[in-house]
């Protein structure tokens, strides 16, 4: 591990499992933020999702990668104004019929919408922006080329974009976004990539492993392929921090095999902010310094990147910086408010230091950006627990069950419902179960047990006044887990009765977490 760690150093000098539907009938995310009207920028253009004309996940994975390539491209360029890809996919599967709706909400003067359709070898891709602001086209094009020529598309796509609202007089600075950088040899190697990024996603062990295969079709396809390394280092990354058991990935190797992934995607490509962000992600469990400095190289690569704003937010939480952590992921929002992840990180920091109101408040705005989003559901019982709200909580325990969450997880999170409401026998009672079940499955995660489960459980100990269970419990997370959540340790509520013992204060000392 200290050798990939190495080699990551020297290469520096040289993401819902269930079909859920919202209120209106469409598919998630649901809603929309408080202000669904905004004043339009004239160089703004929102590139929706391209509709693919066939049931193949291929095609539909094709479809996807054409327009969020589109849309980083054009994003990057000097005087455009481009919504994220979060602020689009509120109108997937319902096709906006009418483009001043989506410039009304989104600000722009500019609607690019279109369709890929796959036959054989074949693409056709039919595009059509139309300028809202006036109510006419203002470009149309259709592609009809070989799948190999994919690459060629976007180019295409994204320079003729840029000069319809720019002007044909690009500048050196503007058209450089524009041209993408280390491309795969072959269509192959792309379609599986584009597989495994929309696979990981779904943010669960099944989604993850199934990335992770995609991935290494890539790779075995192409070596040289920069993005599916970076992709299958931020994959494995994810399983780690998480503990997800994965399919064909032995537990011991998840960590090294990020580490060499994310060394090679740098090796390929120290250019991208993909690279840069896999070898923060992969190089936290060896040097959280440096992986906050490669989190930035990230950032100065693509500022607009906002994966890798948030997880520069969560690389200042594994140091325990947590006035830090909480103003850059207050930042995320006010980049891009469609991006539901950050409400549900600045829920669960807002918590750590005692501020469950504020809490409540962030997740609140979440679940108007998206309400089936697993992961704003268990900070916000959290928050109601420390605030007493017993039947507020018992039914977010029960939301993020229904929606993905870690279902041990939501267990616990019931336990500590049923504890707060003064029932502490029949707590007790459950909680040797509690323990066999866990224990039965700590061989099946990769590399240790999820926080979510095992810190969970040593939350719910502390809350009983077992110090010898919490930190037994806290002790089965993998220890980059530990080192990670050590500011929950020592600073959450769930541990506050036994925090000041010796038992649990020789766990914050080996975690440099303090007492």
């Amino acid at each position: 591990m200290k050798a990939i760690a190495a080699l990551l150093v020297l290469t520096l000098l040289a993401p819902w499992p269930l079909a859920a539907q919202c209120p209106d009938g469409t598919p998630p995310p649901c809603g929309r933020p408080a202000t669904p009207s905004r004043a339009m920028h004239p160089n703004g253009v929102a590139v929706l999702y391209l509709s693919s004309l066939s049931s193949d996940t291929t095609d539909a994975a094709i479809a996807d990668g054409l327009t969020e390539d589109v849309i980083a491209r054009l994003s990057q360029v000097q005087g455009l104004r481009v919504p994220s890809r979060y602020a689009v996919q509120q109108y997937r599967g319902r096709r906006a019929s009418d483009p001043r709706l989506v410039s009304r909400e989104l600000g722009v003067k500019y609607v690019l919408d279109g369709s890929v359709r796959r036959v054989g070898a074949r693409l056709r891709v039919v595009l059509l922006m139309t300028d809202a602001s006036a109510g006419f086209t203002a470009w149309g094009e259709t592609y009809d080329r070989s799948l190999d020529e994919i690459f060629s598309i976007e180019d295409s796509v994204a320079v003729r974009v840029a000069q319809v609202i720019l002007g044909t007089g690009l500048t050196a600075q503007q058209r450089a976004p524009l041209v993408t950088g280390p491309a795969p040899t072959n269509a192959e190697a792309y379609q599986a990539f584009l597989r495994g990024r929309v696979a990981i996603r779904g943010r669960t062990a099944a989604s993850a492993s199934a990335a992770i295969a995609d991935y290494r079709q890539a790779i075995a396809i192409d070596p040289r392929f920069a993005r599916a390394w970076a992709g299958l280092a931020h994959a494995l990354s994810l399983a780690r921090d998480w503990g997800w058991h994965l399919i064909g990935v032995d537990a011991d190797s998840v960590q090294p095999l990020a580490a060499r992934a994310a060394a090679q995607a740098l090796a390929l490509d120290s250019t991208s902010a993909d690279s840069w962000l896999a070898a923060a992600m992969a190089g936290r469990p060896d040097d959280a310094r440096q992986a906050l400095r490669f989190h930035r190289r990230a950032l100065a690569a693509d500022s607009t990147n906002i994966e890798a704003l948030h997880q520069l937010a969560w690389g200042y939480l594994s140091l325990g910086e947590m006035d830090s952590a909480i103003a850059i992921e207050r930042r995320v929002p006010d980049r891009d408010p469609y991006y539901a992840y950050a409400y549900a990180g600045l829920g669960e920091m807002l918590n750590i230091v005692g501020r469950p109101q504020d809490a409540l408040a962030a997740i609140t705005q979440g679940r108007a950006v998206d309400s089936t989003l697993g992961a704003l559901y268990w900070p916000a019982a959290d928050a109601e627990l420390r605030l007493g709200r017993l039947d507020e909580a018992r039914r977010s325990a029960a939301r993020a069950r229904a929606y993905g969450f870690d279902p041990f997880g939501v267990r616990l999170l019931e336990a500590l419902v049923a504890l707060k409401a003064g029932d502490t026998a029949a707590v007790r009672v459950q909680l040797p179960e509690l323990d066999r079940t866990l224990l039965a499955d700590s061989t099946r995660a990769a590399g240790g047990l999820a926080f979510t489960s095992a810190g969970f459980l040593s939350g719910l100990h502390a809350q009983l006044g077992d110090a010898e269970g919490a930190a037994h419990w806290a002790r089965r997370v993998p220890v980059w887990t530990q080192r990670f959540y050590a500011v929950y340790f020592a600073r959450h509520w769930f541990w506050a009765p036994v925090r000041d013992t010796p038992v649990f204060r020789a766990l914050l000392a080996e975690l440099g977490a303090g007492g």
